[in-house]
């Protein structure tokens, strides 16, 4: 295009160029005519004449080119313009009285090259049918490979429930880049909690996925930490169920000194865990306990105890008193005294409340009292001590299965009782010094003098040597009979499960009397018959008579 812009500049200057000869008067009036040849007039026909209209009366005369027409041609010619001057090809001036006359076209060549050809366009809705199956076609392709994970990242598989090693290689064979994280919960260790992204979300597999793993509970440490401390470490770890006790120990007042379950040990949620938290050594609070549970109570203070027993209307065998007092601080093992209730006998011949003595307390209430061991030895058969005592005023004590017969060996002196031998019966000779006043009659009336002396009641029996029946094959012996000085009565009575009896008399110069206390099952194994079913012939006969 540029070329041919420069093409018809060249062609415009060339035509400016020319030069045609004019008269030498200038130029031609308008209105005249000129003959020119007929062939030679553009748009002219054969033989005809054209006018050529005067030039426009704003062009200047000087601008005006110089027209030569030939002199041997006619034709009429109006004066010319700018463009007949420049031989414009495009310009045809006609006379009015041609317009009735169809002229000839005439082809005249551009002088402007022509443009190539141009190709044929598609139509537009050709274009767009085209346009739409392209994008249909891209869309599919696209929707397909996306649904076949090409692009857009992979979806997250199903992973919760399956162990920690499977879920990992089911996430890295769809190329996840896989990080654990620990979650403390009850299910079993290494099973995935959750996944984030979640299953069925698609991801991309570089950025990664996040499995939450259960990791079994465990006891933290908190040895050492603060009560409040521990249970707060306790409670982030999901303990629902925790306990504090506390001890004497050297640690710091209110510090945890153990924990159960122990440190790093698992445990579940719903389990109970206990705190041991230490304090000051005191005195624990054993008053009104059993002897055995103080001690052992004391033993976990870390402290050690004896034994005192003391008389107390308490029930026998309870803790009444310690020393140091309840709550007093004291060393890390200091001994502490336990004074135990012991229900001890008014008077030495009050009997009964020797058949309810522990050993220990037997052997401190006789102490207390002045008697000193005669004799000691244990019952194989059931492990009571048979053991006598001497008392300060003459009196003497006897310990034994069978107080119904007074006699032991002598000889050894163990002191069984202090080594914890059992009391099955008791038995007491009075001496002058303590029978109480009448008891030494041979008669009812003395009778309820020691019965009284001795807090027995209940008599329920009474025989004397003219009324006792004895076995039949045995009789009284004749060394017996014929001692005229025999002469006794005997009663016994019951209380509770206990039996009790009192022998006033004998044989020979002075009075016995004895008083003795056995368990009512002791009786149960002996066979009365020959003794007239009663108790108090039975003892009578084997005190008396027998030998």
């Amino acid at each position: 295009m540029a070329a041919s812009g420069e093409k018809d500049k060249r062609a415009e200057k060339d035509l400016r160029d020319e030069t045609v000869a004019l008269p030498p008067e200038g130029l031609p009036d308008p209105d005249a005519t000129v003959a020119a040849p007929a062939d030679e007039l553009p748009g002219a026909a054969d033989g005809a004449t054209r006018r050529i209209d005067a030039a426009p009366t704003h062009v200047l005369a000087d601008d005006l080119p110089t027209i030569v027409v030939p002199q041997d041609e006619t034709a009429t010619v109006t004066a010319p313009d700018g463009l007949d001057a420049m031989d414009d090809p495009y310009y045809a001036p006609v006379a009015a009285e041609d317009l009735t006359v169809a002229n000839v076209p005439v082809s005249i060549p551009s002088p402007v090259q022509s443009l190539p050809e141009r190709r044929r366009r598609l139509p537009r809705w050709a274009i767009a049918l085209i346009v739409a199956v392209l994008l249909a076609v891209g869309c599919g392709v696209a929707y397909y490979t996306y649904e076949q994970e090409l692009w857009g990242g992979k979806t997250v598989p199903v992973v919760v429930g399956m162990t920690q090693e499977d879920a990992t290689s089911a996430l890295e064979e769809l190329g996840f880049v896989v990080s654990v994280e620990g979650v403390v919960t009850d299910e079993a260790p290494g099973t995935v909690l959750a996944s984030d992204p979640v299953s069925g979300v698609r991801a991309d597999p570089a950025a990664g996925i996040v499995l939450s793993v259960a990791t079994e509970r465990v006891i933290p440490e908190v040895v050492g930490l603060t009560e409040e401390e521990a249970r707060q470490a306790l409670i982030d770890v999901g303990a629902q169920s925790i306990q504090t006790v506390s001890e004497g120990s050297s640690a710091p007042a209110g510090t945890v000194i153990s924990v159960t379950p122990g440190e790093g040990e698992p445990f579940v949620a719903s389990d109970q865990v206990t705190l041991v938290v230490a304090r000051s050594f005191t005195v624990p609070d054993v008053l009104g306990m059993e002897l055995v549970d103080a001690q052992a109570l004391l033993a976990e203070s870390g402290l050690s105890g004896t034994v005192a027993y003391v008389d107390s209307a308490h029930d026998a065998g309870t803790v009444v008193e310690t020393s140091p007092s309840v709550g007093s601080e004291v060393a890390e093992g200091a001994t502490v005294e336990l004074r135990v209730a012991a229900t001890y006998p008014d008077d030495p011949y009050d009997l009964m409340p020797y058949l309810d003595l522990v050993p220990e307390a037997l052997v401190t209430y006789l102490e207390q009292e002045g008697f000193e061991l005669e004799y000691g030895e244990i019952f194989a058969a059931t492990g009571n001590a048979h053991s006598a005592y001497s008392g300060a005023r003459g009196d003497l004590l006897q310990i034994s299965d069978y107080p119904e017969i007074g006699f032991y060996a002598g000889g050894s002196q163990t002191d069984v009782i202090s080594q914890g031998a059992g009391v099955g019966g008791v038995r007491y000779a009075f001496s002058a010094d303590t029978l109480p006043e009448g008891g030494s009659s041979v008669s009812e009336e003395g009778l309820r003098a020691v019965m009284r002396a001795c807090g027995f009641d209940g008599l329920l029996d009474s025989c004397t040597q003219e009324d006792v029946v004895v076995p039949a094959q045995e009789g009284p012996s004749e060394e017996v009979e014929a001692d005229q000085g025999l002469s006794f009565i005997c009663g016994y009575g019951r209380e509770g499960d206990k039996v009790w009896a009192v022998i006033i008399g004998g044989s020979g110069d002075g009075t016995r009397v004895i008083a003795l206390a056995a368990p009512a099952s002791h009786f149960d194994g002996i066979d009365l018959s020959p003794y007239g079913d009663s108790i108090c012939d039975y003892i009578a006969y084997t005190d008396l008579y027998a030998k």
